[in-house]
C-alpha cells in the first residue's frame, strides 16, 4: 500500500457512495482502483470503505437495513464524519418499469435519475396509501442532483451515443481482478429475462418454473448483451412493490422508469445521483437471480461517470454538509409556520374530488388559461357563481393543470364543512407560504430568510404575514426565476368565516399587481355575496377580471352536465354489468333537465345511484320520479335531498323503528351540520354517546351527500354546504329530517361539558415541570393526551352555548364545570396553542349570561367576570408555560379573586406565604409591552374595535382592545412617531413623526395610502375634521397645516404661534380649532385660518388640549402641573384641577362627557368628575412618564401610553382602593457600576459594571484582588454565598455565573433565562439562591448541584429590579418602589425533584376532598 495513504484525513474525501446492501457494496468496492486504510470516526454508527476511484477519493457506506429512513440516518452520519463530501451516488438495484414503445427496460440495464419538468429525478410516493384498484397518492418530490453531476451525466450520455458505454469493460476488469465474484456477478443470460403480463400473477416457488411461458410479453431479442442506460424519474417508497398493475399505474401517472426504497430518504438529506441496476420488474414474479449482476452494472456506470469528472470541478462544488445544514435549518424555519395541509388541491383529503371532464367547461377554462398565460394580464381572476355551479371543480382543474406545468405556486381550498383552519383566514398566508417554498430553491431560501428575521410572524396581522412571507421574498427573486406567471388558486372564499378578514385578504391579494420580479396570477372562486362584491369594488378595476358562472348559456351548461352524466353512469354501468347503452339518451336528457344547471345536483345524483348496490336502478327511478311541477335550482336541490333522506328509511320498518331512525338521523346529522369543525366517527361517538358502528351504519346510505370514511379517525364532511342549508331550513326540509339548530347546539354544548368534565385534569400531558414551555411540548404528545373531541370541546363549547336556546343548558352545569375545571381548561388551551381564544370565549360567555338577566345564578355571573380578569392578567404567562396557570397566575392574582380563592389549594406547595398583591381587582386590566421604546400617543377607532399607538421605535402599532392582541405593525417612518388619529369613518389612520412627515394608512391592512410632506420640523399632533375631509397637523415649526384629503394637498397653513405647537384639536361641530403653544391655548376659525382668541393663565408650557363631547368646555394640560377648564363660548376660566406633582402631558374627556382624565410625568393618571371637577380616582402602575391617554367610544376603557415602553388598559369605572404592603423602595444607580456586594467575613467587596466585568476588592486595603471576565454584556448584580466560597453574578447576556472569589476562576455558567438577568441573591443558609430576569421569571437554583430547582413567572407589569432572600422569604423590588414578599417552604422546595412530578401530581384523596369541599361550598351558596 502507498505510504502516502497514511497521511489522508477525513477532509481528503469528496465523493460518497451509499449502497443499500452487501450484495451492492461488493461490486462498488471492487471498482476501487486503490483501497485506503480506515479512519477513526466520532461515532461507530456507519461502516465505511475508503479508496480511490479514478482521481477521486471515495467513501463507501453500506446501510444496516433497506428503507428511506435508514438511508437518511446513514447520510446524516456520513456528512458529520466526512465534512468535505461534495455529492453522493446511491448505487444499487431496483425494479424496472418497462413500457412498450417508450422504455425498453431489460434486466441488467441501468436507470439513472434525471430531472424532468415535473420532478427532480426522484419522486416519493406513499405505499401505505395504495388502494386495491391501484390508485395511490403521491406525497412529495425530492431535490435535484447537483449541477456538476448533471452536466457530466449529460456528457456521458452523449459519449455513449457515439462510442457506447464502458460498462462491459469495467465488469470484465472486476471479474479478472476478483475471480471469486465470477459465479455470482456474471451475466445470467438473456433467456432468464422474462417479463410476464401485468394481470398474470406468480404461480409460487422461488423461481418462475411453474409460471406459464405463454403469459410472457413478446419482446425483440437484443443483438448485444451490453446493458443499456436509461435516464428519467425513479420512484421511491418505504415498501417493496410486487404488483405489476400498481407498477404500471405509477408509470402512467408519474412516468417513472424504476422503483426502489432508499432514494427518498437519502435525497431528503443531501442531493445525490441515483444509479440503479434493474434486477426485476416490480411484480409478483420477482426473485434474486439478477440482483448481483444488476448491482455490478450500476457500480460500473458509477465508475465510468466518475472517470470523466475532473477533480478540480468537484473541489469547486459546495460541500454537501454545508448544504445539508442549510437545508435542515430551512426545514426548521418552515416548520415554524402553522399550516393546514388539507388546504392544497391535491391533499389526501381532496384526492377523490372531481376534475372537469374533457370537452366540458371549455369556454371558462380557456378564458382562465389565457388569463394565466398572459404576460400583462390582471393579477386576479374572480370566478363567481351560485352554489352548486361547479366553481370548485373548475378551480381544481386549473390547479392540476398548473401543477403539472410546474407553475402552481400554491392553492388554498376553503371549506366551512371541514371547519377548523379551512374555515378561517388564520393559517391562509402561512399555508400558502409553506407551499410556495417548494416551488423553487430561490423562493424557499428567500422565505426562510424572512422567517428567520421574524420568527413570530405567524402570530402577526394578515398584512404583516402577506408582506413578510410572500411579497418581500418574491420581490427579492431575479427576473428569470419564473419565466411564466406563477399561479395561486383560492377556492370558496365565501366559506372563510369573518367578512372583515375576507376584505383584508382581497385587498392584500390585489397588491400582487405591484410585484415586478414575479407575475403572480391569483384565481379566486366564491359565491357572489354582497360583502365580497363590495370588497372587490375597493380594489382597482385594473387589478382583476371576473366571470359569472351562472350566466353561462343554459345550452352550454346542459351539454356539460350531459357529458358528466354519460361519463359517470357509464362507469356505474361497467361496475354493475348493465347492458351497453344503459340508461339511455332519454333518461340522461331527463336527468339533465332535473339538474337545472346545477353540477352539485348531478354529482349528488350520481353518488346516490352509485351507492345503491343491488338497488341502483331503483334509485335511478326514484330520482326520475321527481315532480315535474318543481322548478328552479333550489327547488330541485330540495327534491333530490328529500329523496335521498327518504330512501334511508325503508318501507319495511314498522312505525316505532321509523321514529327511532328519524331521531337517530336528526341527532347525527344535526351534530354533523352544526359543528364548527368536522369531527371523525371516533369523536362523534363521544359527542353523541352512540357506538361508532351505529353512527357509521346510520350514515352509510348517505354517501351521496356526506363523505363518510371507512377509517373511523378521519372526519365526516358534507360534500356541499347546500345540504346543511337544506337541513336547517324548516320551509325546505321535511319535519322528520329538519334539524332544529338551537336544540342541536344545546345538545353539543352538553356533550362538550361532559367530555371536558370527564377528561380534563391537572398536568394532562404529564409535563411534571412547571417550567416546561408550550413550545417544548411535542405535538404528538398533545394529540395523544388531548383527543380531537376534547380539543374541539375546549375551543367551541361557549360558541355552541351562545347559539342554543337559553333553557337547554342548565347554568348549574356551566358553573360546576368552571368551578372544577377552569384552570384545567386554560392549561388545555395553552397546550393546543389557543389560549388567546380564552379571552374571547369568556367574554362571549359573559355576554351570553347577561342576556339571560335574572334567570341565572348570580354566583356564576360573578365567577365569569372574575375569570375574565384572571385571563387578561395572566394570558401571556399561561401562553408561554401551561402549568404556570397553577403557579404564577394564582400567586399574583388579587387576594379576594373568586378564582384564586377557589383554586388556592392548587398553588405551589413550595411557597409558604404568598406575596402581597392587590386586595381585589383594580382598574388596571392589561399591560402590553410589544413596543421596544417609549410609547408617545394612543387613539381609538370610532367603532372601538381597534386602538393605535406610536413610539420612538419609529412604528405605529394597532391592537385589539378586547384581548390586547396585536393586529399589525406599520413601518415607514424614519424617526419617532409622536401622534396618531383615526378618521371619523375609521378607514384612515394618520401618524405624525419627527421625520417631518404625516403618513396615511389603512388601519386594518397596514397599507400606506399617502405621505404628506410640508412641515420643516417635528410633527407633534394630528387630528381629522369631524366630516373627515380635512386633516390638521401641528408642528415644532410653529405652524398648523390643513390638508385636503380628497386631493392629499396642503390647503392652508396657519401661522402666528411664537413657539412650537404641541397639540391641535377640532371642536365637535368642526367650527373651531384649538392649539397648544408656549403657555397659552390658541383658538382658530378653520374655515378662514384666522385667530379666534387666546386663552392665557398657565404658568408653564401647555402640552395638550381637548374639547368636551358637547363642545362647551375646553381642557388644557400644562407643565405647571395643572389642568385648566375653559368655557368655550365666553372664553373664560371655569376651573383649575390640581393634584399632579409633575408636568401634565395629556388630557381627555370620556365620550359620555362624565369623566376627564389627565396623565402626568408623575407616572399617574387622574380621573376627575367633569361636572363637579372633583377627583374621582388616581391610576398608578406605569414606571415612566405617561405621554398619552385615550378613552374607548363607549367610555368603558382607557388606554395609556408611557415612556416605560408599555401600554396599559384600564377600567375607568373601577375605583382603585387597593393598598400594598408599605415597604421601602430601591433607587437605581446613576453611574457605570450597577451593584456592589460584600462577603460575610468582611474580606472582599465585589462590584458589577457595564464594562462586562466583575471586580473583587480587598476591603481592608482597598487593593484590587481579581478581575473576573467572562460575561459578554453588562453585569447587573453580584452576591456572595454565606460561606464566602461562591460569588454569583448576573448579566444582560442572559446568564448567571458562579465564581471562586479567592482564585478568581469560573466554576459554572447557568443558563435558562431568555433575557437580561437583573439580580441574584443567596438564601441565608446558602442552600439555594435566586435569580430574577427581564424574561419575567424567578429561577431558584441549587448551589451544590448547580441545577435549577423551580421557576416562577412574574406578571408582565411586575419586572424585578432587585431581590433578596431573608429567613426563607424572597423579597422582590420594583422600579416603582414597590416590594413583594414570597415566603418559601424550604423543605418542600429542596426535597422537590422535578422528575418526580410532585408539583403536578394530585392524589385521589386530595381530588376527592377538593370535590367535596366545592360541593359543600355550592350547597352553602344555594342556601
Amino acid at each position: 500500500m502507498d505510504t502516502s495513504l497514511t497521511d489522508l484525513t477525513h477532509d481528503d474525501y469528496t465523493v460518497a457512495c451509499i449502497c443499500p446492501m452487501g450484495i451492492e457494496l461488493a461490486p462498488v468496492r471492487a471498482m476501487l482502483d486503490i483501497v485506503h486504510p480506515a479512519l477513526p470516526t466520532k461515532r461507530d454508527v456507519n461502516s465505511y470503505t475508503l479508496g480511490r476511484m479514478g482521481v477521486h477519493n471515495v467513501v463507501i457506506a453500506v446501510m444496516p437495513e433497506i428503507g428511506n429512513s435508514k438511508a437518511a440516518t446513514v447520510a446524516t452520519q456520513l456528512l458529520n464524519d466526512f465534512r468535505s463530501i461534495r455529492f453522493g451516488l446511491l448505487v444499487g438495484i431496483g425494479g424496472g418499469v418497462p413500457c412498450e414503445g417508450e422504455a425498453d427496460i431489460r434486466l441488467g440495464d441501468v436507470v439513472v435519475s434525471k430531472p424532468t419538468s415535473t420532478f427532480g429525478g426522484v419522486v416519493q410516493f406513499d405505499m401505505g396509501k395504495i388502494h386495491p384498484n391501484g390508485k395511490f397518492e403521491r406525497t412529495g418530490t425530492l431535490k435535484k442532483p447537483p449541477a456538476v453531476l448533471m452536466a457530466n451525466v449529460h456528457k456521458l450520455e452523449a459519449e455513449h451515443r457515439v462510442m457506447g458505454s464502458q460498462i462491459m469493460t469495467y465488469l470484465s476488469e472486476m471479474l479478472n481482478k476478483y475471480p471469486m465474484m465470477e459465479d455470482e456477478y456474471s451475466f445470467p443470460g438473456a433467456d432468464q429475462d422474462q417479463l410476464f403480463e401485468a394481470d398474470y400473477n406468480h404461480e409460487g416457488g422461488k423461481t418462475c418454473r411453474k409460471c406459464d411461458p405463454d403469459r410472457t410479453v413478446e419482446r425483440t431479442r437484443r443483438k448485444r448483451a451490453t446493458p443499456r442506460i436509461h435516464y428519467g424519474t425513479i420512484g421511491s417508497a418505504n415498501e417493496v412493490i410486487k404488483d405489476a398493475q400498481t407498477r404500471d399505474k405509477l408509470r402512467e401517472d408519474l412516468g417513472i422508469l424504476c422503483v426502489e426504497m432508499e432514494a427518498a430518504g437519502l435525497m431528503d438529506e443531501f442531493s445525490c445521483l441515483v444509479i440503479r441496476g434493474i434486477c426485476d420488474y416490480a411484480d409478483s414474479h420477482k426473485n434474486k437471480m439478477w440482483q448481483p449482476y444488476a448491482a455490478a452494472t450500476a457500480a460500473a456506470y458509477a465508475k465510468e461517470l466518475l472517470s470523466i469528472i475532473p477533480a478540480q470541478e468537484i473541489v469547486k462544488t459546495a460541500k454537501a454538509a454545508d448544504a445539508f445544514e442549510k437545508s435542515k435549518e430551512q426545514d426548521r424555519l418552515l416548520s415554524l409556520l402553522p399550516r393546514d395541509e388539507r388546504a392544497a388541491f391535491n391533499s389526501y383529503d381532496n384526492q377523490h374530488d372531481h376534475l372537469c371532464l374533457p370537452d366540458t367547461r371549455v369556454d371558462v377554462l380557456k378564458e382562465i388559461e389565457e388569463w394565466a398565460d398572459s404576460s400583462g394580464g390582471r393579477c386576479i381572476f374572480w370566478l363567481k357563481g351560485m352554489a352548486g355551479t361547479g366553481k370548485s371543480t373548475i378551480a381544481r382543474t386549473i390547479a392540476r393543470k398548473c401543477h403539472n406545468e410546474n407553475r402552481l405556486g400554491a392553492s388554498f381550498f376553503f371549506s366551512s364543512r371541514s371547519g377548523g383552519d379551512l374555515a378561517h383566514a388564520g393559517k391562509f398566508f402561512t399555508t400558502l407560504t409553506w407551499q410556495l417554498a417548494k416551488s423553487s430553491i430561490a423562493v424557499r431560501s428567500a422565505i426562510c430568510d424572512a422567517i428567520g428575521k421574524c420568527s413570530d410572524i405567524s402570530g402577526q396581522a394578515l398584512r404583516d404575514q402577506w408582506e413578510q412571507l410572500i411579497v418581500k421574498p418574491l420581490s427579492q427573486l431575479s427576473d428569470d426565476t419564473f419565466r411564466s406567471p406563477l399561479v395561486l388558486v383560492v377556492d370558496a372564499l365565501d366559506e372563510c368565516h369573518g367578512e372583515n378578514d375576507i376584505r383584508v385578504l382581497l385587498q392584500l391579494m390585489g397588491e400582487a399587481r405591484l410585484l415586478r420580479t414575479v407575475q403572480l396570477r391569483i384565481l379566486i372562486t366564491s359565491r357572489p355575496e354582497n360583502y365580497i362584491r363590495h370588497s372587490f369594488n375597493q380594489i382597482p378595476a385594473t387589478a382583476y377580471q371576473d366571470f359569472v358562472l351562472h350566466n353561462v348559456s343554459s345550452l352550454v351548461i346542459d351539454k356539460d352536465i350531459s357529458t358528466f352524466f354519460r361519463h359517470y353512469l357509464n362507469i356505474i354501468r361497467e361496475e354493475r354489468g348493465f347492458p351497453p347503452g344503459w340508461p339511455g339518451d332519454q333518461t340522461i336528457e331527463r336527468l339533465v333537465q332535473s339538474a337545472s344547471g346545477l353540477f352539485i345536483w348531478a354529482a349528488t345524483a350520481c353518488r346516490f345511484i352509485e351507492n345503491g348496490g343491488l338497488f341502483t336502478e331503483k334509485r335511478l327511478s326514484l330520482i326520475l320520479k321527481g315532480n315535474p311541477s318543481v322548478k328552479g335550482p333550489e327547488a330541485k336541490l330540495n327534491e333530490i335531498y328529500s329523496a335521498i333522506l327518504t330512501n334511508v328509511v325503508h318501507e319495511e320498518y314498522d312505525e316505532m323503528e321509523k321514529e327511532e331512525l328519524y331521531e337517530l338521523l336528526k341527532a347525527t346529522l344535526g351534530t354533523v351540520v352544526t359543528l364548527f369543525s368536522s369531527l371523525p366517527t371516533v369523536s362523534l361517538e363521544k359527542v353523541l354517546q352512540i357506538p361508532q358502528q351505529d353512527i357509521y351504519q346510520t350514515l352509510d346510505d348517505l354517501h351521496s351527500v356526506l363523505e363518510v370514511p371507512k377509517n373511523m379517525h378521519q372526519p365526516i364532511r358534507l360534500h356541499h354546504p347546500s345540504f346543511r342549508d337544506f337541513l336547517l331550513d324548516k320551509q325546505r326540509c321535511d319535519e322528520h329530517f329538519w334539524v332544529d339548530e338551537k336544540k342541536a347546539h344545546g345538545a353539543i354544548t352538553a356533550s362538550c361539558l361532559r367530555i371536558m368534565s370527564l377528561t380534563l385534569k391537572r398536568d394532562i400531558c404529564d409535563l411534571r415541570s412547571a417550567s416546561t414551555l408550550t413550545s417544548e411540548v411535542d405535538s404528538s404528545r398533545v394529540e395523544k393526551c388531548l383527543s380531537v373531541d376534547l380539543q374541539y370541546a375546549c375551543r367551541y363549547w361557549v360558541q355552541h352555548l351562545g347559539r342554543s336556546e337559553a333553557s337547554i343548558v342548565n347554568d348549574s352545569q356551566v358553573y360546576e364545570f368552571l368551578q372544577d375545571h377552569f384552570l384545567h381548561w386554560l392549561e388545555a388551551l395553552s397546550l393546543i396553542e389557543k389560549i388567546s381564544e380564552a379571552v374571547n370565549t369568556i367574554a362571549e360567555l359573559a355576554t351570553y349570561l347577561s342576556t339571560l338577566q335574572n334567570s341565572i345564578d348570580a354566583h356564576l355571573y360573578d365567577f365569569v367576570r372574575d375569570a375574565k380578569r384572571f385571563i387578561l392578567k395572566s394570558r401571556s404567562v399561561i401562553e408561554l408555560a401551561p402549568l404556570q396557570v397553577y403557579n404564577s397566575a394564582l400567586v399574583f392574582t388579587p387576594t379576594k379573586s373568586i378564582v384564586k380563592n377557589l383554586f388556592l389549594n392548587q398553588a405551589p406547595s413550595w411557597i409558604k406565604r404568598m406575596p402581597a398583591v392587590e386586595d381585589k381587582w383594580g382598574a388596571l386590566l392589561q399591560t402590553l409591552d410589544n413596543h421596544t421604546r417609549s410609547v408617545y400617543s394612543v387613539a381609538f377607532s370610532p367603532d372601538g374595535r381597534l386602538f393605535a399607538t406610536t413610539s420612538s421605535d419609529n412604528t405605529v402599532r394597532v391592537w385589539d382592545p378586547k384581548t390586547g392582541a396585536p393586529q399589525g405593525t406599520f413601518e415607514g417612518h424614519s424617526d419617532v412617531v409622536r401622534a396618531v388619529a383615526f378618521s371619523p369613518n375609521g378607514q384612515v389612520l394618520a401618524s405624525g413623526s419627527s421625520d417631518k412627515t404625516i403618513k396615511l394608512w389603512d388601519p386594518r391592512l397596514g397599507t400606506l395610502f399617502y405621505t404628506l410632506e410640508g412641515h420643516s420640523d417635528w410633527i407633534r399632533s394630528v387630528i381629522f375634521s369631524p366630516d373627515g375631509q380635512i386633516l390638521v397637523s401641528a408642528s415644532s415649526d410653529k405652524t398648523i397645516k390643513m390638508w385636503d384629503l380628497n386631493t392629499n394637498q396642503l390647503s392652508r397653513t396657519i401661522e402666528g404661534h411664537s413657539d412650537w405647537v404641541k397639540a391641535v384639536v377640532y371642536s365637535p361641530d368642526g367650527r373651531l380649532l384649538a392649539s397648544a403653544s408656549s403657555k397659552a391655548v390658541w383658538l382658530w376659525d378653520p374655515r378662514t385660518g384666522m385667530s379666534s382668541g387666546i386663552l392665557e393663565g398657565h404658568s408653564d408650557w401647555v402640552r395638550a388640549v381637548t374639547f368636551s363631547p358637547d363642545g362647551q368646555l375646553l381642557a388644557s394640560a400644562s407643565c405647571d402641573k395643572t389642568v385648566r377648564l375653559w368655557d368655550v363660548k365666553t372664553r373664560t376660566l371655569r376651573g383649575i384641577l390640581e393634584g399632579h406633582s409633575e408636568w401634565v402631558r395629556s388630557v381627555a374627556f370620556s365620550p359620555d362627557g362624565q369623566t376627564l382624565a389627565s396623565a402626568s410625568t408623575d407616572k399617574t393618571i387622574k380621573l376627575w368628575n367633569a361636572q363637579t371637577r372633583a377627583l374621582c380616582n388616581t391610576l398608578e402602575g406605569h414606571e415612566g412618564w405617561i405621554r398619552g391617554i385615550s378613552f374607548s367610544p363607549d367610555s368603558q376603557l382607557l388606554v395609556s401610553a408611557s415612556s416605560d415602553s408599555t401600554i396599559k388598559l384600564w377600567d375607568p369605572t373601577r375605583r382603585t382602593d387597593n393598598t400594598f404592603d408599605p415597604r421601602s423602595a430601591l433607587e437605581p444607580h446613576s453611574d457605570g457600576i450597577w451593584a456592589v456586594a460584600h462577603s460575610s467575613d468582611g474580606q472582599y467587596l465585589a462590584s458589577a459594571s457595564f464594562d462586562t466585568t466583575v471586580k473583587i476588592w480587598d476591603i481592608k486595603t482597598g487593593v484590587l484582588h481579581k478581575t473576573l471576565q467572562g460575561h459578554s454584556s453588562s453585569v447587573w448584580a453580584v452576591a456572595f454565598s454565606p460561606d464566602c466560597q461562591l460569588l454569583a453574578s448576573s448579566s444582560a447576556d442572559k446568564t448567571v455565573k458562579l465564581w471562586d472569589p479567592k482564585e478568581g476562576t469560573l466554576i459554572k455558567t447557568l443558563e435558562g433565562h431568555s433575557a437580561t438577568v437583573w439580580t441574584v441573591s443567596f438564601s441565608p443558609d446558602g442552600r439555594f439562591f435566586v435569580s430574577a430576569s427581564e424574561d419575567t421569571t424567578l429561577r431558584l437554583w441549587n448551589p451544590i448541584t448547580k441545577e435549577a430547582l423551580q421557576v416562577l413567572w412574574l406578571p408582565v407589569d411586575q419586572r424585578p429590579t432587585c431581590l433578596s432572600v431573608l429567613n426563607n422569604a424572597i423579597v422582590i423590588g420594583y422600579m416603582s418602589g414597590r416590594l413583594t414578599f414570597i415566603e418559601l417552604d424550604t423543605v418542600a422546595l429542596l426535597d422537590h425533584d422535578e422528575s418526580s412530578g410532585q408539583t403536578a401530581a394530585v392524589s385521589p384523596q386530595f381530588q376527592m376532598e377538593t370535590a367535596q369541599s366545592r360541593a359543600l361550598k355550592r350547597k352553602q351558596q344555594n342556601l
